[in-house]
């Protein structure tokens, strides 16, 4: 019998995050091989431990300090997976994360300095992020897992999405909110951070717009570190916007909400999990909030039943962190990209091959991912290459509720939009 060992270990320094999930004995597990000779092994294994180290690239510190959820997410999927009976059994995950800090130019060292010591890049966040390091990803023969690309990202062979498209969400919540909140005379206007991500949420709501033959107002921008959005939300009540979209990050929709209660401006408020924090219900801003904003989020509500595979992420949580407070956004998110990389480390093992090309290869062969625990707004077409992925395109609809554990409460489960789906097959 296996005797199950939960290892975590949080060491911040130098920017660099460490975690450790770890599972099972060294011998005799369902993952296969050890012995060195058995399975090729690469920059990352240790054959003769049976362990492998995984990369993040997750802000952490600051006002991202909220992020390290992310990881906590990633310790309970790898726990899952290297359990007794899990697809990594007999193996152990060891996560180091590096603090990007959201900026790239503190992320270009920061990867350099790890990547001769990672198998893959099990979770990236941020467009700009992936965008920068892209080449050097590429030379490096390195795989990164995002999370919710942008659409230009979405052909590129060295990234690997496993959610809807960031942009996607706001192609989904335009028609949510003409069915459910008859919205359909309304003007619609967006706020944006002043990046890719931001963009994608303007031509989303371009395209959801035109196709809906809808009333189009301006688009305001925000720096990403932006504050103070007091112009912004001037600008949007002056034209008249009583639906805004809002393709941001941070601390950026508590800082509407702030300022629109000061100008009495109450639009309806359409976001995605982007711009979830913890206190998204409690936090500055929080009764406008709950008034007038719609978030999208992927999967179940935290205590939902909807979803297989949240009751899994609770109990996963709760075996490696008895303490963590429920995170919506980022506990799921690390948890999908961690069981997504334990699938494919599980067929490069079988391969009999765990260096970078035989990771690589597993990727192209493991062609579908099927949403079968709920998780992910539908199953994801990977192919054997870039250019044949097709990615999910539902979300579910939340509303902000402080008597819930994530401040979110679930309004509809895996909304299904036609408009969204049509966005997507255009982005891709």
């Amino acid at each position: 019998m296996n005797r199950r060992i939960i290892q975590t270990a949080a060491v911040l320094a130098a920017s660099t995050l460490a975690l450790a999930a770890c599972a099972g004995t060294p011998a005799g597990g369902t993952g296969g091989g050890g012995e060195d000779g058995d399975i090729i092994g690469g920059p990352g294994v240790d054959l003769a431990t049976q362990t492998i180290t995984v990369g993040a690239l997750v802000p952490v510190s600051g006002v991202f300090a909220g992020a390290i959820t992310n990881i906590e997410g990633m310790e309970a999927g790898f726990h899952r997976a290297t359990s007794a009976g899990g697809v990594l059994d007999g193996w152990t995950v060891k996560v180091v994360n590096q603090d990007t800090k959201f900026d790239t130019a503190t992320t270009i060292p920061l990867y350099e300095s790890f990547k001769n010591d990672i198998a893959i890049i099990s979770l990236a966040l941020g467009a700009t992020i992936m965008d920068a390091l892209l080449p050097t990803v590429t030379d490096d023969n390195l795989l990164m897992i995002g999370a919710g690309p942008n659409p230009g990202e979405v052909r590129e062979e060295r990234i690997i999405p496993t959610f809807p498209l960031l942009s996607a969400h706001a192609a989904a919540l335009i028609p949510y909110a003409i069915e459910e909140y008859d919205a359909g005379d309304s003007r619609f206007c967006t706020i944006t951070v002043e990046e890719p991500f931001g963009e994608g949420f303007v031509t989303a709501t371009d395209f959801a717009v035109d196709e809906l033959g809808l009333e189009r107002g301006i688009d305001v921008t925000l720096a990403p570190t932006a504050d103070q959005l007091s112009p912004q939300v001037s600008a949007l009540k002056e034209d008249g916007c009583d639906v805004v979209v809002g393709g941001g990050y941070g601390a950026f929709l508590q800082a509407f909400a702030v300022q629109a209660s000061q100008l009495d401006y109450e639009p309806l408020f359409l976001t995605s999990n982007a711009a979830y924090s913890i206190n998204v219900a409690t936090g500055p801003g929080a009764d406008w909030i709950r008034e007038n904003v719609v978030m999208s989020v992927p999967g179940d509500e935290w205590e939902g039943t909807q979803a297989v595979g949240q009751a899994n992420l609770r109990e996963d949580l709760a075996a490696v962190n008895p303490d963590a407070t429920p995170t919506a956004n980022a506990h799921l998110t690390g948890y999908v990209n961690a069981l997504y990389t334990s699938e494919v480390l599980a067929l490069a093992i079988e391969n009999g091959d765990l260096s970078r090309e035989g990771i690589v290869q597993a990727v192209a062969e493991f062609e579908v991912w099927p949403d079968e625990l709920g998780l992910v707004g539908g199953d994801i077409v990977f192919g054997a290459s870039a250019q044949e992925r097709v990615l999910p395109h539902k979300v579910s609809m939340f509303r902000i509720d402080p008597d819930v554990p994530t401040g979110l409460s679930l309004e509809t489960y895996y909304y299904d939009s036609d408009i969204a789906r049509d966005f997507m097959v255009d982005a891709e």
